[in-house]
């Protein structure tokens, strides 16, 4: 897969060109549902071809990516790439890829851009590495906030076990046997996020519902919790976003 750009009336317009040995003749060109162009193409046909052909349709394709970004709760699906944004704790780093050749560099976050070890530049592969990394993280994060949060709710006599687990719907549960499972997702948001989610756990260990009585809890332990619920819900779909 062969990753290019080309400006048309001062727009980019980047697209993947991928050799297809199945195809002998005809060629493909489409709008992926997460807004990018993708160039299917015999192995026969060379790049300044292709330049030429996506030219020619740039006008529909940026017509047709501007829809698809403008819909409603839109957005972009990762591609896990070199220089690709990435979330940690609400903050943007560009992802940089440390292959075999660097291994003595460290993972993490330096100059602005999260480093990750990858064995190879296969998108599934750099996913799976950056997904070791944020559990590594969320583990350490979660069970210190998890502590500390602890020691501020009167009910809470001990802090609870921890369970990480990466959920679509939910940031977290609790139940009967005080186990509070947070969702990975989490640590791609800030501080004040992740505390509210803790909190409202650590709430259910008293009461198992959504009652009056589970809200005045909530009150209690975090009054401008439905500002932070409100703000976590409107950045829901780009923290959970892969």
């Amino acid at each position: 897969m062969i990753k290019q750009e080309i400006i048309i009336a001062g727009r980019s317009l980047c697209y993947r060109v991928n050799f297809n040995r199945r195809r002998k003749t005809r060629s493909l060109i489409k709008i992926l549902p997460d807004g990018g162009v993708l160039v299917d193409v015999p192995v026969s046909v060379n790049l300044l071809q292709i330049r030429h052909w996506v030219a020619e349709q740039a006008e529909w394709l940026l017509q047709r990516r501007d829809e698809i970004n403008a819909s409603t709760g839109f957005v972009r699906p990762l591609s896990y790439l070199e220089d690709e944004e990435h979330l940690f704790l609400g903050e943007r780093y560009r992802l940089r890829l440390v292959g075999r050749r660097h291994r003595l560099r460290p993972q993490g976050i330096f100059s602005q851009s999260l480093h990750i070890h990858v064995v190879n530049m296969n998108p599934d592969n750099i996913k799976h590495r950056l997904w070791y990394w944020y559990r590594e993280q969320a583990r350490t994060v979660f069970q210190q906030r998890l502590a500390e949060l602890s020691e501020t709710v009167p009910w809470v006599g001990s802090v609870p076990e921890l369970k990480l687990r990466k959920m679509r719907r939910r940031w977290g549960s609790c139940n009967s046997r005080g186990l509070v499972t947070l969702n990975t997702h989490l640590i791609k948001a800030p501080l004040a996020f992740i505390d509210y989610v803790i909190l409202h756990e650590l709430c259910h260990l008293r009461e198992l519902n959504h009652s009056p009585r589970f809200y005045r809890l909530m009150d209690q332990v975090l009054p401008e919790w439905r500002k932070v619920k409100q703000q976590l819900d409107e950045r829901a779909a780009l923290i959970g976003n892969e």
